[in-house]
């Protein structure tokens, strides 16, 4: 079984890259919960695990241990 860890970082108090009245960290939330769902969907034998699936903060160490 594959194992894939999903990593939509910033997050929280973090907004990451901030223009044109976006914020990273929106961005790449919404990005990393569809590819979970397309990867469910459409693929099996794997199991998905995300650093975040919600506008929460995550340390850098957080996310690597949890990860690890």
């Amino acid at each position: 079984m594959s194992k894939i860890y999903l990593d939509p970082g910033h997050g929280g108090t973090d907004p990451g890259a901030v223009g044109n009245g976006l914020q990273e960290k929106n961005v790449t939330l919404s990005i990393a919960l569809k590819t979970r769902d397309i990867l469910n969907r459409d693929y099996e034998g794997h199991s998905i695990r995300m650093s975040r699936t919600s506008d929460t903060t995550r340390s850098l160490a957080q996310r690597t241990n949890d990860a690890n």
